[in-house]
């Protein structure tokens, strides 16, 4: 019987992934499919169980591989696509495997690696038409799903798995409301891995404290937080009124 080889076809790595719609999975066989089980993973999978981790918990058939998924949690996906004669997960059915084949996952382990990144934006804080300090500001903000893990002691730990794949880029932008005015307005790019991380409503927030860029005025201004990869960027605003 012929060597299985899988290849995936869509999404392309390094994909940015903006909007609501199911992103297709495409993935293609070379060798004979007769027997074979087929399943897509995320490492994001947000609905992921010991027993069904994969994407495509009802169809494990051929059909699958042209197929659509929402891979709506935001932050990198490791997408893999796998096939295998054993539909379990146990032990005795992967020690029973005899074909099988994958493709896909995270560089640098994976020759053809598959990540692609959904994007969001959603600010925390300030609240809406609020005051922010120039001198003190502090701005919180969402961060990847699992940009952190839980600890010891119900404490929350950096994911140093997920940030070695994170392909996200964010910034800040602060301009005076009205006409444009590029000599008080204000470009701040985010450095994630040192911004402080928190827990609450069941995510997690990236929290920016200190100063603010000196050029900027005070007064009503717009605050826009933009989410970006791949070339895509999505944005989230706040009206503001800067202080001292």
């Amino acid at each position: 019987m012929s060597a299985l080889s899988l290849q995936i076809v869509q999404p392309k790595h390094g994909a940015a992934l903006a909007g609501a719609a199911p992103v297709p999975l495409v993935g293609s066989l070379s060798g004979d499919p007769a027997g074979l089980f087929f399943k897509w993973f995320s490492s994001l999978n947000a609905a992921a169980s010991k027993d069904h981790p994969e994407l495509n918990t009802a169809n494990h058939s051929a059909a699958i591989l042209n197929w659509s998924a929402p891979l709506a949690e935001f932050g990198s996906h490791a997408i893999v696509l796998a096939a295998a004669d054993q539909d379990g997960i146990d032990l005795a059915s992967v020690k029973a495997v005899k074909r099988s084949a994958m493709a896909g996952g995270a560089p640098p382990a994976a020759p053809a690696p598959c990540v692609v990144h959904r994007l969001v934006a959603a600010i925390r804080a300030p609240a809406a038409n609020a005051q922010l300090s120039k001198n003190a500001a502090t701005i919180e903000f969402l961060a990847p799903l699992r940009w952190a893990k839980p600890g010891n002691a119900a404490s929350w730990i950096a994911d140093a798995d997920y940030q070695a794949v994170n392909g996200i880029t964010m910034d800040l932008r602060i301009a005076p409301a009205g006409a444009p005015d590029p000599a008080h307005t204000a470009d701040i790019p985010l450095d994630l891995a040192a911004l402080a991380f928190f827990r609450a409503d069941d995510k997690t927030w990236f929290r920016r404290t200190g100063p603010l860029p000196a050029n900027l005025g005070t007064g009503k201004h717009t605050l826009t937080l933009s989410a970006r990869a791949g070339g895509t960027a999505v944005s989230a605003a706040r009206d503001v009124t800067l202080t001292p």
